[in-house]
């Protein structure tokens, strides 16, 4: 028998369903895994369909003051997702809507959603 939500000490109004994708974002200093601290997690929950999917979404990020960068708690629906793209198609799209671009004033180049940089 499956546990209560209480059970599982989950209190938040989030709970992540038995099969979904998540993606850990992680930091390795120097390359060293010992040293790793996740910054990020995203998490797909298939809720809708068949070949086109609608997906419970939740993008999380943590904020790096030095670099202005914003912390990120987003949950939204993501509708109409064609399966055959890949999982990687779904976190790119889950991205676009949960992170927003970068300021133009900021001075620094726009290499948000979109861009590309000469190797790519």
């Amino acid at each position: 028998m499956a546990l209560t939500r209480e059970e599982r000490g989950r209190t938040d109004e989030y709970e992540k369903e038995e099969d979904m994708l998540v993606g850990n974002i992680e930091v390795w200093p120097w390359g060293r895994e010992e040293r790793k601290h996740r910054i990020g997690e995203i998490t797909a929950g298939n809720i809708a369909g068949g070949r086109i999917s609608s997906y419970e979404v939740r993008v999380q990020q943590a904020a790096y003051a030095p670099e202005g960068v914003p912390a990120i708690n987003r949950e939204f629906l993501l509708l109409n997702h064609d399966r055959g793209a890949g999982a990687l198609a779904l976190i790119r799209d889950a991205l676009l809507i949960a992170v927003p671009l970068p300021e133009k004033s900021s001075g620094r180049p726009d290499t948000g959603a979109g861009s590309m940089t000469p190797e790519g």
